[in-house]
Formats: structure tokens, sequence, C-alpha cells
């Protein structure tokens, strides 16, 4: 169900590249479909010169200080740019993106087919659903805290304040969706690759306990075993595949999804220090807001790390761990041998490593270098805002 819904916010936006058909399948997209994107999308760009509203810079709150001013006009910027990288995926990569989607698909079902009611696949399952809730939950409380909190910069109601607070609502929902959207395939493809994992260990499990209970292996159980390790190396490939597909195709919206959530984290964090030594006037209802919004962004951000890091640089060296618990096995055919051999070469040879645009390994590490490198920005910022005054 939560799948559904962020299917039909990614269709609200324009970001699916084709809806589903009353089958669960991707097929071309419709003409309304594409006329409904692109008047989306139009009146997204007929709205930008809005995004930066004289209002701002003369009569708000920010009036007075440069360095919020700064930081208001490149958050800006930056969700502009990620939001043209998502129009142009959209419109230039249609193709190959429901044909990605299709083998996405695909490769959920049959990964499904391994699932039974064990423990295992049951704790899987219920870990998955809570990440998907947890992002569905924050995806909705980011868009109505940010309209909230943009209503309460000033009590004036002229038409410039009120347009200006369209736009970036809009806007606003556009990035966040387009993040969740993120999210949710690179969920998909770490349960399914969690699902092979699992079907690993148990394959482990029951050729444990034949060659305790048994001085050979008989002709069926060998024939099974190494047919069931085809399929999970077939399912572990096309995991791979896709993955490396996906990144590929999405390297660039992601490197600006990336490069804004950079800009929005310098931003925050320096009004989270314009708010606590009082330089902007606040109101309990505003600083409750302030604080939701500065919780919601973090913890979006955490989630979306995690997931790329347990994609990434966990499951890997997991599968690799579950391939070793294998090697101790001595009643096993020559054909199953040599079938693990290629899929530990395999798995040695196409790591799932990712550099954002070539340039850095995108990991935990790299995500706690680049929240004190924000750090040490605001640092900067404040230095400069109190040489200013």
């Amino acid at each position: 169900m939560l799948l559904k819904y962020f299917h039909i916010y990614g269709l609200a936006c324009g970001l699916v590249p084709a809806p589903l058909d009353k089958f669960s399948k991707f097929s071309k997209a419709s003409r309304t479909y594409l006329i409904y994107t692109a008047c989306f999308q139009g009146l997204l760009l007929v709205l930008l010169p809005f995004t930066f509203p004289r209002y701002m810079y003369d009569a708000s709150y920010m009036r007075r200080n440069l360095v919020l001013q700064w930081a208001f006009s490149l958050t800006n910027i930056t969700r502009i740019i990620a939001m043209l990288t998502g129009f142009f995926l959209t419109w230039g990569k249609r193709t190959k993106l429901i044909a990605l989607e299709k083998a996405l698909l695909a490769h959920c079902l049959e990964c499904r087919d391994l699932e039974d009611d064990s423990t295992g696949f049951l704790k899987l399952r219920q870990r998955i659903h809570g990440l998907l809730r947890q992002q569905f939950f924050l995806l909705n409380v980011h868009v109505v805290v940010a309209a909230l909190l943009l209503t309460r910069i000033d009590k004036d109601q002229e038409f410039s304040y009120h347009l200006m607070i369209l736009v970036h609502v809009l806007q606003f929902a556009y990035i966040v969706i387009m993040t969740a959207s993120l999210y949710v395939i690179h969920s998909l493809l770490l349960w399914q690759q969690e699902r092979v994992n699992l079907a690993l260990q148990d394959l482990c499990s029951a050729l444990n306990h034949e060659e305790r209970n048994s001085l050979v292996l008989s002709r069926t159980i060998a024939t099974e075993s190494l047919q069931v390790m085809r399929h999970l190396f077939q399912l572990h490939s096309e995991n791979r595949r896709l993955l490396r597909e996906i990144f590929k195709e999405l390297d660039v919206p992601i490197a600006m999804l990336l490069l804004k959530m950079f800009v929005t984290n310098v931003n925050l964090v320096y009004h989270g220090v314009q708010f606590g030594n009082h330089s902007i006037e606040t109101t309990i209802f505003t600083r409750i807001l302030g604080q939701l919004v500065v919780i919601s962004h973090y913890w979006s951000a955490i989630l979306l790390m995690n997931i790329l890091d347990d994609l990434t640089q966990t499951s890997g060296p997991k599968t690799g761990h579950i391939l070793k618990q294998f090697s101790h096995l001595e009643l096993v055919k020559r054909d199953f041998q040599l079938q693990l051999e290629l899929f530990s070469d395999h798995l040695r040879c196409h790591p799932a490593t990712y550099k954002v645009c070539g340039l850095f390994v995108l990991s935990k590490q790299t995500s706690l270098v680049y929240f004190f490198f924000v750090l040490v920005q605001v640092l900067v910022l404040i230095q400069f805002d109190m040489k200013d005054k």
C-alpha cells in the first residue's frame, strides 16, 4: 500500500516516466499523462522568477543580514538546479527509465518467490516496511511544516508574499518527492538483495544439516542445491546490474540532490545559530516549526545515507561472508563448488561501490566528513557575520 502512495506522489509531480496499468505493469506513457507532466513542469518553470522576491531581501527578517540573503539565494539556486535535472531525467531518459522500471518490477517478483514464513523473511519484511513508513511520514511532515513556517515569516498580506509561498512549497514538494522516489528505488533493491542473502543462508543451513546426518548427498539433493545456487547467482547478478544501471542514469540527479542537501544543511545550521542568539525574532510556534524542519531534514538525510551505505558498502561483504560458510562443506559435488567459485568471483569483480559523478565514494564515512565540513562552513559564516556587524 505504501508503494502505491509513493507511486501516486510521483505521478502528481510527473517524476514517474509511465504510470502502472490495471495489471500493475509499466507501459508507454499515455498522451494525457505526458500533457499533465508538461503542464505541471511548465508551471514550475514559469514561476521560477518568483523564487527570488524583492520582499525577502528588502522587508523580511534577513534584510540586514547579507549572510542570510546569500544562504537564501544559494539554497534556492541549488533547489532549482536539482529540479531541472529531474525535468531532464523524465523527458530525456523516459524510454530508459521505463525499461529499468520494468526490469526492477520483474526482479522484485522473482525475488518474492524466495520468501517463506520463516522468521528471517518476516523480520526483513517488517524492517523494509518500517523504513518506507518512516520515509512516507517524513515526506508529508517536510512539506506541511515548511509551508507553515513560510507563512510565519511575516504578517503582511502582500500578493508577492503569498506567491512566494506557493512557489517555494511547489518546488520543495517536488524535491522532497524526488528524494523519496530515490529512497524507495534503493530500498527495493536492498530488499531483493537481502532476500537473496537469506535464501543463501537457508541453503547453507540445509546442506550443513544433510552433512551432519548423511555420509553422502543424494543425487536429488545435489541437483536441487546446484539449481538453487545457480538461481540465486542469477538473481544476485541481476540485482547488481540494476544497481549499476540506476546509478548510471541517476548519477547527475543524485549529485544535485546531495549538493542541495549540503547547502540546505548550511542554511539550517546557520539559521539555528541565529535563532539561538535571538538575532531573529521568533515565537514559540515558529521555534517549534523550525525544530521540526531541522529534525525532519536530518532524519530524512540519515535514512537516505543509511540505505545507500547498506546497498553499496554492507550488502556485498555480507553476501561474501555467507558464501564463505559453504567452503567447509565436503559432500557437495564438483559442479556445486564451481558454481560457488563463480559466485565468489563475480562478487569480488563487481563491487557495488558508488562514486558520485566519479568524484568521491558515497558511504557513512563520507557523510560524517561532509557533516563536519558543514559545521566548518557555518563557523566561517558566523565569523564573517560578526565582522560585518
